[in-house]
């Protein structure tokens, strides 16, 4: 007769290993996804920071549903010692990724700063050097002597190359032809410096804010399911609870610093009562 209760009594602990198996599962593949963003490492990298930052958003599903079935599986077999050690381990190691979390929307916001102002410093260094690639093409064209060393003078330049129906005109008409291809080249990069976006930080208001939202959904989700060692609650809750003492605080602070602070309060009440104890006893 036990005999036939072994079936229903290992088919809940069958199942919790199962629901923790997953969760184990997706923690392991969001590791895998962020590996791949981490290397190469460059720590000071603008580029790298928003690249990690990205995976660490958009794979955060992973150990977020991961840890959800984690704390399902000790509580379908809270008698199991393995899944309550996980879900002890991974509830510990969530509050320090919510703490990552709530400090990763500074830093890609600082990072987003960081990318715009180096792309628009690589463009203006890149237009500033060919603005003086042209300008010495200029002055080779107006001081060369004859054909031979102006193109040789050009060469070092990466200037306008001659064929051999280039070389048999005389030289003032070829300076004339090669001053009319360096204009051509000044107007291409004038448009460019002139359709080139100032580097504005409100142009990145919007990739700030949607940012900034995720990271603290994330570390408010992963607060959630975090736990002190030794506490019932999580570590969200425990926030709260610690918000709402010190609202409790503020506002008896506020009630105390009136005329005559606690202490008027306190006698008066007294006074009430002497008062209403003499209208009894008349």
């Amino acid at each position: 007769m036990p005999a036939s209760f072994e079936p229903s009594l290992s088919l809940p602990s069958s199942i919790a290993r199962g629901v923790g198996l997953a969760g184990m599962v997706l923690i392991v593949l969001f590791l895998t996804i962020l590996s791949t963003s981490l290397l190469p490492v460059r720590l000071l990298d603008a580029a790298w920071q928003l690249r990690v930052g990205g995976a660490l958003i958009n794979a955060s599903p992973f150990p977020l549903i991961g840890l959800v079935l984690l704390h399902l599986a000790a509580s379908l077999d809270p008698q199991d010692p393995l899944l309550l050690q996980r879900r002890r381990f991974a509830a510990q190691l969530a509050s320090a990724v919510a703490i990552g979390y709530l400090l990763l929307a500074p830093l890609l916001a600082t990072a987003n700063l960081q990318r715009q102002q180096g792309q628009a410093l690589a463009s203006s260094s890149g237009l500033r050097r060919a603005t003086e690639r042209l300008q010495q093409m200029r002055q080779v064209v107006s001081s060369a002597s004859s054909i031979p060393e102006l193109e040789q003078r050009l060469a070092p330049l990466d200037g306008p190359r001659l064929d051999a129906a280039d070389r048999t005109l005389p030289l003032p008409l070829l300076r004339s032809r090669i001053a009319s291809v360096l204009d051509q080249a000044a107007a291409r990069l004038e448009r460019a410096r002139s359709s080139a976006p100032p580097a504005s930080p409100w142009a990145l208001v919007g990739d700030i804010v949607r940012t900034s939202v995720a990271c603290l959904a994330l570390a408010a989700g992963f607060a959630g399911l975090a736990r002190s060692p030794g506490s019932e609650l999580s570590l969200l809750e425990e926030l709260q609870v610690s918000w709402d003492h010190l609202r409790y605080r503020k506002a008896n602070l506020r009630r105390g610093s009136g005329p005559g602070g606690a202490d008027a309060d306190f006698f008066r009440q007294l006074s009430e009562q002497a008062e209403a104890e003499d209208e009894q006893r008349r």
